[in-house]
């Protein structure tokens, strides 16, 4: 079985500046997220979904896997989480030449 991880990290919070970033317990907020998927014994492969080169260099350093940066078109107030998520599904399967069975968000 075939198992897609995916967190969505977009650079533009109107809620918190930075918030993926940002120091919670000495650690990014992004490296919980990180950390807690890379447990998983089911998920054959995990990304981060960003527009940022921030967010995408402090993923790398935790261990996540960045294939791509999100076009600006998935990225914006108005893009929804279904279509940045929909993008990474097709980019990871026709880069793996595969077709993951469930995806995990």
């Amino acid at each position: 079985m075939n198992i897609l991880g995916v967190t969505l990290a977009r650079s533009g919070s109107k809620g918190i500046k930075n918030k993926n970033i940002i120091q919670i317990n000495k650690l990014p907020l992004i490296a919980h997220t990180i950390i807690e998927a890379k447990k998983s014994k089911k998920i054959n492969d995990y990304i981060i979904s960003t527009d940022s080169n921030s967010i995408a260099k402090v993923a790398l350093k935790y261990g996540a896997s960045v294939p791509f940066l999100r076009p600006k078109k998935y990225a914006t107030s108005k893009s929804t989480s279904v279509s940045a998520l929909k993008h990474a599904v097709k980019f990871m399967e026709k880069k793996n030449s595969i077709t993951y069975d469930y995806i995990v968000e």
